[in-house]
């Protein structure tokens, strides 16, 4: 009884009003473009205020009288306006871009009093800073720019898998409009899936995460697409050594409808066909990945305004040899397609809703084709997850200091992992058929965000029930964010996150293909849960913040794919036959000095991690460390700004990075075992990796040697007439040519070796904005 009248008093508050009041609304959004603009602050008399929501839109309920309505933004002129508030009142605040002092970028919102969480467990980049940020072959990446941040640890050297706080990569949860992606990955993941030039806002949560999000354990990486320009046209050309980026907004119809289109394709493949046709090579190999990002947004009245967003990527690797007679095909394919329908409804000047209906989708298939003047065979091994959902949320204004935030959402999620198919001239043979399954998820929320002075609280309950088909299971999951800001500028907070994962990423130990298998909790495998619990201290003074921050997290059926075993299994086992279920723990702390104003602004990180697993059937049950053990992780970033006008920038920029090494299985027994299913009769021969097995009876048992490197960056911006510019930008990875391992692996006379793959590497990008 006592849970029930707590859960009720958290949910459903009630609040007295003793007075007439009055409402002040809107949407806050550029002055040029009329994007709307998420978490800009408003504030009523310098004190009392919100933010605008993630679709730009604010509320204030106050007595009557007089008030001066300030709204600020990061990178914006703040406005300031005088009020006379003696009806509800809708106004729209635009703001034109310009700061005397910069403020800095790569750090925590500084978007006024919403805020529960700290800056460590808060980070709203901003992406024309990071934009900036010294990159590897001139290709700008978010998922690896974030790694820079405290408690954020890279996996293999420059790739865009990310740990955060001791979780796996599949326990971040990373939304493009607010739709689940699945893979994150370009050119087996050393590029990530986002193309910068269309993102407007990105919002990253590693603790206190509220109740509106849900569905993994570690992290939430909410990404927003630019909405397109409402008043004028607008285009970016980028060029790196990676690939070209064209991106094209203009208004539908002025001031009421917009679209945006950005298109990229790595160009890699292109220099190396023409060589293979220039010299007349009948064998041919190749690579190439693209994206492809569209949204368009009509404003139908001022209450209602309907988005419709779809994002399409793929990679395909893919070789043709003519050999002895034998003609055969290889093709490698992955990718994601994500699409959403949203409806926004303002449906009175404290209440906004948002309901949308999305779609996404994630597959990869590997191909093999082979045939002679008399045989044919054919190998095909596909995976897929297919999700659609149904959601709704609202946010309910009661007053400057009171917001209650509801909603829910209704998936069905379609798993087919491991299908394997072989043909010939003689039979067809399908494996694995029996995995294919589908879940059905229920999820609700509600949320409160409260300010009571100089305590700042969200308090927050998520119920799931998710129903496997044979089993359902139900997750109840409190949370609660706590922040107590004085007047000398230190500040302190507490928070408790409890989360429900019920898909499961099952990833090769080993490093090269992509070889990734999402598939749902069963009636065997239960949901992965964790508990984290963190409390830290911040304190501003002049141009600076300084932070520190523990956690201490727990994390129940976490899963591990068997060491040694491989995505198209040599036997024709179930997917659960492959894994381990165990426990796991992380604990540490987490340290950050900001310099946030002038000429140079910058990030120094340090974090003190340990992050631990334990599984029955494994390392005879004890605990042991976790591949992404980094015990040490100390990062720093920055940026000068050289010089600015109305018509020329120029910034100097700088990352360098000292982590301890990886943990990383070694083998200890190598044999040859049974080839996989469908190769017995491959026309070429039975390839000789097929048939390879490793035994691993010792759990990261290998620990890389300390990992560090320094990027150099330049960059200059020419502002020309009618909104035009081109930007040169200049950059050195690996400075002082640092050899960090990527790999070891065991030579024939048994000895570990050492790959490393990124030597010092120069290069140039052009923009040209129009």
């Amino acid at each position: 009884m006592q849970r029930l009248i707590l859960s009720i008093l958290i949910l459903f508050p009630l609040i007295t009003v003793a007075q007439e009041k009055f409402t002040i609304s809107g949407y806050v959004e550029d002055e040029l473009s009329g994007e709307r603009l998420i978490g800009a602050s408003v504030l009523v008399d310098k004190a009392r205020g919100v933010a605008s929501n993630q679709y730009g839109f604010y509320s204030l309920t106050l007595p009557a009288g007089s008030y001066g309505l300030a709204c600020r933004y990061m990178g914006y002129k703040p406005a300031v306006k005088e009020i006379n508030l003696s009806s509800d009142t809708v106004v729209n605040i635009s703001l034109s871009l310009g700061l005397e002092l910069k403020e800095v970028q790569v750090t925590a919102s500084k978007s006024g009093g919403p805020r529960t969480a700290s800056s460590l467990n808060y980070f709203n980049p901003d992406m024309e800073t990071m934009n900036r940020i010294p990159a590897i072959l001139g290709e700008q990446d978010l998922l690896k720019a974030i790694q820079f941040l405290p408690g954020i640890k890279g996996g293999a050297e420059n790739t865009t898998g990310y740990s955060v706080r001791g979780g796996s990569a599949d326990q971040n949860l990373i939304l493009l409009d607010g739709v689940p992606v699945y893979n994150v990955n370009h050119l087996f993941g050393f590029f990530s899936v986002f193309n910068s030039d269309a993102i407007k806002n990105v919002s990253l949560y590693k603790g206190g995460i509220p109740a509106r999000y849900g569905g993994r354990l570690s992290s939430v990486l909410d990404i927003n697409m630019k909405e397109g320009n409402m008043q004028q046209q607008h285009g970016v050309l980028s060029v790196s050594p990676i690939s070209a980026r064209m991106t094209y907004e203009a208004p539908i119809v002025k001031d009421k409808a917009a679209y945006i289109v950005s298109f990229r394709r790595t160009m890699l493949d292109l220099p190396m066909l023409l060589y293979q046709k220039l010299i007349g090579l009948e064998n041919s190999a190749g690579f190439n990945f693209y994206d492809l990002n569209a949204k368009a947004n009509w404003l139908i009245n001022p209450r209602n305004r309907v988005y419709l967003s779809v994002y399409s990527g793929r990679d395909k690797q893919f070789s043709k040899t003519n050999r002895d007679g034998i003609n055969s095909k290889y093709y490698y394919k992955w990718g994601n397609i994500t699409s959403v329908l949203r409806w926004n409804h303002q449906l009175s000047s404290k209440l906004f809703f948002n309901t949308s209906a999305y779609y996404s989708q994630y597959d990869l298939t590997n191909l093999i084709l082979s045939k002679t003047d008399e045989r044919y065979a054919k190998y095909r091994a596909s995976s897929s997850l297919n999700d659609l959902s149904l959601t709704s949320d609202m946010d309910w204004y009661l007053s400057p200091s009171y917001t209650l935030r509801m909603g829910g959402k209704a998936t069905i999620m379609h798993f087919a992992p491991n299908i394997i198919q072989t043909i010939d001239d003689e039979y067809e043979t399908k494996r694995n058929q029996e995995d294919k399954n589908t879940a059905n998820n229920l999820e609700l929320y509600a949320e409160n965000e409260l300010t009571i002075k100089k305590i700042r609280a969200n308090m927050g309950l998520r119920t799931v029930l998710f129903d496997t088909g044979e089993k359902n299971y139900v997750s109840v999951e409190p949370r609660f964010a706590l922040k107590y800001n004085a007047d000398n500028g230190l500040a302190g907070n507490i928070a408790f996150t409890q989360m429900s994962q019920f898909i499961h990423l099952l990833s090769n130990s080993s490093l090269g293909l992509p070889t990734d298998l999402w598939v749902g909790s069963t009636d065997v495998v239960t949901p992965q849960k964790s508990w984290q619990y963190s409390a830290g201290i911040e304190k501003r003074f002049l141009d600076y913040s300084v932070g520190v921050e523990a956690y201490y997290k727990e994390m129940e059926n976490v899963i591990r794919f068997t060491e040694g075993a491989v995505f198209l299994s040599s036997q024709n086992k179930n997917w659960m036959e492959n894994i381990n279920v165990g426990q796991g723990k992380a604990y540490g702390a987490e340290f950050m000095i900001k310099k946030e104003k002038g000429s140079l602004t910058g990030m120094l990180s340090y974090t003190l991690a340990w992050s631990e697993r334990q599984f029955n059937e494994v390392n005879q049950g004890a605990w042991f460390s976790y591949k992404y053990d980094r015990r040490h992780d100390l990062s720093l970033l920055g940026e000068y700004q050289i010089f600015k006008s109305d018509w020329q920038e120029k910034t100097f920029s700088f990352g360098f990075t000292l982590q301890s090494g990886n943990n990383l299985s070694i083998p200890d027994v190598e044999y040859q075992g049974l080839p996989m299913p469908g190769m017995e009769d491959y026309l070429g021969g039975i390839p000789e990796w097929s048939t390879v097995r490793q035994t691993y009876d010792n759990p990261n048992n290998f620990r890389m040697p300390v990992f560090h490197h320094l990027d150099l960056g330049y960059s200059t911006k020419r502002i020309k007439k009618q909104g035009k510019s081109i930007t040169w930008t200049f950059s050195v990875y690996n400075v002082y040519n640092r050899m960090n391992p990527w790999y070891y692996y065991k030579d024939t006379r048994g000895k570990v070796k050492q790959v490393s793959i990124f030597p010092i590497m120069p290069s140039v990008s052009y923009k040209y904005s129009f």
